[in-house]
């Protein structure tokens, strides 16, 4: 019996923060959600349009979501419950800022993640987000991020529309030597 209530405090102490922290999650404003007030007007507009002609074009959607903590949970996990709540999918991107917590996490869905690797992303947040947060320039890092973000989507996008004309080309050659062969 003092077993069966142990595991049970357990796992209440395990899914009333979750539950609580659900409650907290914000709502998506759009492609940016800044909650956390820390992009000027000009750069939000700037950032909407590039990253609604980035969906429309190649299909990704990249949210920005700015907070002041994610506490209780880890950036980790917020950015987690966040990427459920929000229906975002394997080939979307969450750029997820704390600004109290001093955290930036890039989540990538799963399919995305194949091709967009976490080393790039850690790659973009040193060389493009996190030079201009430290000058405390956040829609300049955001700004930037965002640009590279949606840069190397580009280039992955472009890649794979190769490969595809590759492997036709190849199938291509392989139907004509069999009609060859059959032939002769």
């Amino acid at each position: 019996m003092k077993r069966l209530l142990s595991w049970t405090l357990l796992v209440l102490l395990l899914i009333v923060p979750l539950a609580a922290a659900q409650e907290k999650l914000p709502q998506q404003k759009g492609y940016v959600s800044d909650y956390a007030e820390i992009i000027d007007a000009k750069t939000s507009i700037a950032l909407t349009l590039i990253l609604k002609t980035m969906e429309e074009r190649y299909g990704n959607r990249l949210v920005i979501l700015t907070v002041e903590s994610t506490a209780p949970l880890t950036i980790e996990d917020y950015s987690a419950e966040v990427f459920r709540k929000w229906g975002l999918g394997q080939d979307d991107l969450l750029f997820l800022v704390a600004l109290h917590d001093g955290r930036v996490r890039l989540d990538a869905g799963r399919r995305l993640n194949r091709s967009l690797t976490d080393e790039k992303l850690k790659e973009i947040l040193d060389r493009q987000i996190e030079p201009a947060f430290s000058e405390g320039n956040f829609s300049k890092g955001i700004l930037q991020g965002t640009v590279a973000l949606t840069s190397a989507i580009k280039e992955i996008k472009k890649r794979q529309a190769m490969m595809a004309w590759i492997a036709i080309g190849l199938a291509a050659i392989a139907a004509l030597a069999l009609l060859f062969v059959l032939r002769s």
